[in-house]
């Protein structure tokens, strides 16, 4: 397993199982993106749910998306998706931004196993050429989004 780091080029979003939002096949070149690992089991997960509904709305003309991902083990994407989907109705029914489920676990070997890391949330950052600009910036993910998004993330 090859590890993950600032300045690589972000992995595949791809086996994404879509519950809010429509799909999303690969990154836009020229777009800045927020895609954090979520779960149902954390309440940490909820309580950051308004700063990223924020940012949505702050960034989106400067081309910020925000993705959420939520970790959801099940038999069927179906039944990821209607779990997932009843989540977000009773604890984050105003989402502005896209969230799918990774019901079989390959986005998390993509993104959480290279950071060696299981903890949730996990927020990754991708800057407009599609390279990793910051991970897990819980505490400053308005600093490190206002950054990436000017570009002066590069310089310091």
């Amino acid at each position: 397993m090859t590890d993950l780091r600032i300045g690589d080029t972000a992995p595949s979003i791809r086996d994404v199982h879509w519950v809010r939002g429509g799909p999303l096949e690969t990154f836009q070149p020229g777009k800045v993106y927020i895609l954090v690992f979520l779960t149902t089991k954390r309440g940490v997960c909820v309580e950051i749910m308004p700063d990223l509904v924020q940012l949505q709305e702050d960034y989106r003309n400067d081309g910020l998306e925000v993705i959420g991902v939520a970790i959801k083990r099940s038999a069927t994407a179906a039944d990821a998706r209607v779990y997932v989907n009843a989540w977000l109705n009773q604890k984050c029914p105003n989402l502005n931004f896209r969230v799918g489920v990774d019901f079989t676990g390959l986005m998390c070997r993509l993104w959480m196993e290279p950071i060696h890391s299981r903890a949730v949330p996990t927020a990754f950052v991708l800057d407009r050429d599609g390279k990793v600009a910051s991970i897990d910036p819980t505490d400053d993910l308005n600093d490190v989004v206002r950054k990436v998004v000017d570009g002066s993330w590069r310089n310091g």
